[in-house]
């Protein structure tokens, strides 16, 4: 970086001053002198006297040089703040005569992707790829091109980074670009597992420009094929290049040759590998203990990955208590990264990132239990597992539902509706607008960079210690019994709390054992799914069931925490033992066992909010869509029944719009909504449909709105995209950001003349004073009991769907003044009975 004296005004003297300022700094750049020139700056703006352009120009090239020494120096974020507030000056003051896309939006971009911020990253490298489409510059569309792919190959997209990578034309790059380009390409095949297609490229990169990146990559692909000494040739060849370069270069060599020694278990180098990294890293690092201070840590991938790997050399030596001790300085790194994640897609992909060392620390709390019989061994795995547990979904509720201001709520809601603009645009296609995404995602950067601001330097704590003393207190008044899953990529966890203790069991993650759930869920994907083949559906049920550990328990009530697959699961549906009966009344459900609830959470679970409603009312969302091929003709029973029981306002046909919907959303505590729905796809987001038109789940985000129970009676509403910790990406899940804490929604495409009769059911015993998941309980108890409905619409598939995420407490009830009249009858009838017997 340097300073631009070429627009410095000789009349300017505050310009000058700048420039001054900047340029003393540069000939001795340190730490003190960043503080100083914040110290120039902050003087700056306190003058009251007009700003110039020349001026503001002079600010945005001092921000971008100090961003580029705070990189050097490590403070990551203190580096994307300067380079954001740079940008924002630039594009708000309307600048020009300087290379914002080289000196800004290119290593703010990379600086996204090396704190993991990935959805800003590749935000801003989309931005300044249209820029230089725009100015036909191929040095920097090649510079986009490299670095977009970069940020794909991290969030697990190497497919559409091969595509992008191989799409460039690449004759008339330098052979620097070319030889990066072919390396980049090489790590994504190598991804994928196509070794031979890594290595061709990789080794046509090292025959044009070869580097220690190159090496160290070529290294990692012999590693993968286990060979060993070629793989140490490489490596020995990669050290050789390192001069020049810097301590995070020399670091990633260092992290090859660790899990490569790790690969062969030679333990004691692997960790002298390790050791060599914290000293490159860690300033004022003491070798004598391998591990560092938690204090001198700093948000820094590569630690991460060190740490990781001496973990599996403790755990290799089988010394448990080490291990634990490295994986907890990798949980502290992470919280270090960000407190909240603005943008949803970066939070899952952060949450699903560290789901593999929870999983591998959760074994190692297993084996130190074993060893020790001590259970708070126990309880430290499960609130480690609870922490990556709907964390996008915890943070954005802090966000705007607890914690944030109105200004910042404001912010975040706008920042999703310009999200929604582009996603509509980029459906489009190759008709899609660039100026429009472009100009918008401009904009949201903007608005990101305001909404951090807000938060000042140390952004905003949302976690806190879960209180396993308040769990077991608040199980054991709520006589209920916790099952929580762990979803991991090789093992699944149990974890079995009840007000008595805590049990810990699992299962493998194989083929074998994944099998077993998919083959159940198959039998749901349609209505004759179950009754053309009884058997099979009772067999792959109770064979589930085996599987899932489930046990008789000693409580009424049990509440699920479902985790990966297992949130498709109905386990109210379960068979408990095998069963030959061809009357589906009669099966041995799960549910007949016990009273069955969810929650995506145990934090949720201990700090529900109980609203106490005194007088319930419904907003009741029923188009119909009659005389169309969507027709929904019991649709208008359902609403029929619930009118007889509650009062409200009930959209019916045409008056059942999005608009008049969130008009009436806030009236009433109960909103229901019968209708159409759909779980999307891996590209296209769930939807659900209004009379009007379709709205994607994540509009529903910026209703600020905070109903006691939102019924989805229609169509797959807790389906959708899958992410690790966070379950699916649903309707269901658009509510509760939008502030719902209740909900009953439907796990696959249901009937609409016994979704009509279940509904009635529900209702009718939540009028007589019953809890809601009590309520849904019974509705289903009574269908599966009613003598009316045939055996055929018993099946599982017709009554099983909807599911109950919520408060479990029975003190929820609807009508107090309904449970109140009811006393005072009996109240009166004992008198009129005592009164007899004198008389």
């Amino acid at each position: 970086m340097f300073t631009q004296w070429a627009f410095a005004q000789k009349n300017a003297t505050r310009e000058e001053k700048l420039y001054a300022a900047l340029d003393q700094f540069i000939a001795n750049p340190t730490v003190t002198g960043i503080k100083n020139l914040e110290i120039t700056e902050r003087q700056f703006w306190d003058n009251p006297e007009p700003k110039t352009k020349n001026e503001i120009l002079a600010i945005v090239i001092l921000d971008c040089n100090k961003a580029f020494y705070e990189k050097q120096f490590g403070l990551y974020f203190d580096a994307i703040r300067s380079y954001e507030k740079a940008l924002s000056l630039f594009q708000s003051h309307q600048l020009t005569n300087y290379d914002i896309v080289e000196y800004c939006l290119k290593p703010l971009g990379n600086l996204y992707t090396l704190t993991g911020d990935y959805t800003s990253a590749e935000n801003t490298i989309k931005q300044y790829l249209f820029l230089a489409i725009k100015k036909n510059s191929t040095e920097q569309k090649t510079s986009a091109v490299i670095n977009l792919a970069a940020v794909y190959k991290s969030i697990g997209k190497s497919e559409e980074a091969i595509d992008l990578l191989e799409s460039q034309p690449v004759d008339k790059l330098s052979p620097e670009k070319k030889s990066l380009l072919l390396s980049l390409l090489g790590e994504n095949y190598l991804l994928l597992g196509e070794y031979e297609n890594s290595k061709k490229a990789l080794e046509k990169a090292e025959s044009i420009l070869p580097d220690f990146v190159v090496y160290k990559n070529l290294a990692l692909v012999y590693r993968k094929q286990r060979n060993y000494p070629k793989a140490e040739e490489y490596i020995k060849k990669a050290k050789s290049s390192l001069i020049g370069t810097s301590r995070r270069d020399i670091s990633q060599v260092y992290l090859e040759e660790a899990k490569l020694f790790l690969d062969q278990k030679k333990i004691m180098a692997s960790q002298n590998a390790v050791r060599a990294i914290f000293k490159e890293l860690i300033p004022g690092y003491n070798s004598k203990n391998i591990l560092p201070k938690e204090k001198n840590l700093y948000p820094e991938t590569l630690l991460i990955d060190a740490l990781e790997v001496l973990a599996q050399t403790y755990t290799e030596q089988k010394n448990y208590f080490k291990a634990i001790d490295c994986y907890q300085l990798t949980f502290a790194i992470d919280s270090r990264f960000s407190t909240v994640f603005f943008y949803e897609e970066t939070s899952l992909l952060h949450t699903s990132n560290i789901r593999n060392r929870v999983e591998k620390a959760i074994g190692i709390y297993e084996q130190l239990f074993h060893k020790t019989n001590d259970r708070q061994y126990l309880e430290q795995a499960f609130k480690l597992q609870e922490t990556t547990k709907s964390k996008a979904l915890k943070n954005y509720i802090a966000l705007t539902k607890k914690s944030g201001s109105k200004k910042q709520k404001e912010i975040l809601y706008k920042i999703h509706e310009l999200s929604a603009i582009i996603t509509k645009e980029q459906e489009k296609g190759e008709n899609a607008n660039l100026e429009v995404i472009n100009n918008t995602l401009s904009l949201q950067n903007e608005k990101i960079a305001e909404l951090k601001k807000t938060f000042g330097k140390n952004g905003m704590e949302l976690t806190s210690e879960f209180d396993m003393d308040r769990l077991y207190v608040k199980l054991k008044n709520d006589d209920i019994t916790l099952t929580s899953y762990f979803y991991g990529k090789d093992t699944i966890y149990i974890f079995d709390i009840a007000s008595n203790g805590i049990r810990l069991k699992s299962f493998p993650n194989s083929p074998k054992n994944k099998k077993t759930i998919t083959d159940y869920l198959d039998y749901f994907t349609e209505a004759s799914a179950i009754s053309d083949h009884v058997s099979g559906y009772q067999k792959q049920s109770f064979a589930l069931y085996k599987l899932l550990a489930l046990e008789k328990i000693k409580t009424g009530k049990h509440l699920i925490i479902p985790d990966g697959l297992l949130c498709f699961v109905s386990f109210e549906s379960l068979l408990t033992k095998a069963s030959q009966s061809t009357d589906f009344s009669k099966l041995p459900y799960l549910m007949k066992d016990e009273i069955i609830s969810y929650e995506t959470s145990a934090d949720f679970y201990l700090n529900h909010e109980n609203h106490h409603i005194k007088e319930a009312s419904v907003l009741g969302v029923f188009p119909v869509f009659e005389n169309s091929s969507r027709s929904l003709v019991f649709s208008l029973e359902e609403m029929k029944a619930i009118k007889e029981l509650f009062p409200g306002a009930y959209l019916e046909k045409s008056e059942a719009t999005y608009a008049h919907f969130i008009k009436e959303s806030k009236k009433h505590p109960i909103l229901h909504l019968s209708t159409h729905a759909s779980s999307g796809t891996v590209d296209v987001p769930a939807t659900i449909s209004f009379y009007n038109q379709d709205i994607v789940y994540s509009d529903l985000y910026s209703l600020d709105i905070h109903p006691d129970l939102v019924v989805l009676s229609a169509c797959e509403t807790g389906i959708g995209k899958l992410h690790r910790g966070e379950g699916a990406i649903s309707i269901a899940r658009g509510f509760q950001n939008a502030g719902a804490e209740n909900l009953l929604f439907s796990l696959w495409k249901v009937n609409d003349f016994t979704t009509s009769l279940l509904m009635k059911n529900f209702y009718t015993h939540y009028k007589k004073g019953n809890s809601y998941p009590i309520a849904n309980h019974k509705a289903k108890m009574k269908f599966l009991n009613d003598k009316a409905i045939p055996n055929g619409k018993k099946s599982p598939y017709y009554w099983s769907a909807f599911v109950f995420y919520g408060e479990v407490s029975e003190d929820t009830s609807c009508n107090y003044w309904y449970l109140f009249g009811g006393a005072l009858i009996i109240l009166s009838c004992l008198i009129v009975l005592q009164r007899q017997k004198k008389s």
